[in-house]
């Protein structure tokens, strides 16, 4: 069936290519050059928050923010060392932020730390955070709603924030919820 539908459709484009071609190659040129424009502005949003977070770590203030996460860490994460808690929290703060490609590396340290560790619950703990990760700001969304020309592209803070934290919440309670009923 799905190789009928692909016959069908490939067809169906050469055909349309050939007999209106004008249309057909200023769609794809349109739509390649939308895409281009989009992919740079979130390069630059994500280079800026990256280049954000490297300050950050490389002044200490992730250290800081590792103390400052550390009872909450700590309580989630029993048993991981200081390096993993470090990984960890860089790993919220990127998702607090709103951005999740940059959370990634450190989020993937992380999971390795834990499972070297023998934390291998805990390694999806983690993930689940890093799922549903609380946003405190949209970054990207916002970056995405300012270039398809939103009035207002910061009124999804609010709706985010409530729906990530319930999302969270939620994640780690049934995290907990069934490790319990496992053992």
């Amino acid at each position: 069936m799905n190789a009928l539908f692909t016959v069908i459709f490939t067809a169906s484009t050469i055909l349309l290519v050939i007999f209106n071609p004008d249309l057909h190659l200023k769609a794809m040129t349109d739509g390649a050059s939308k895409g281009l424009t989009l992919a740079l502005s979130l390069i630059a949003i994500y280079s800026v928050w990256g280049g954000i977070l490297q300050i950050a770590e490389d002044s200490g203030l992730i250290k800081r923010l590792a103390k400052a996460f550390r009872p909450i860490v700590s309580r989630l994460f029993k048993g991981a060392s200081e390096e993993t808690a470090e990984q960890i929290t860089v790993n919220l703060s990127a998702n607090l932020l709103g951005m999740g490609g940059i959370a990634t590396p450190s989020g993937i340290r992380a999971t390795k730390l834990l499972i070297d560790n023998g934390l291998y619950d805990l390694s999806y703990l983690l993930l689940i955070i890093a799922s549903t990760s609380i946003q405190l700001l949209p970054t990207t969304v916002i970056t995405l709603r300012q270039e398809f020309l939103s009035k207002s592209p910061a009124d999804i803070v609010l709706p985010s924030l409530l729906s990530t934290v319930m999302s969270t919440v939620t994640g780690i309670l049934l995290f907990f919820i069934t490790r319990r009923k496992s053992k």
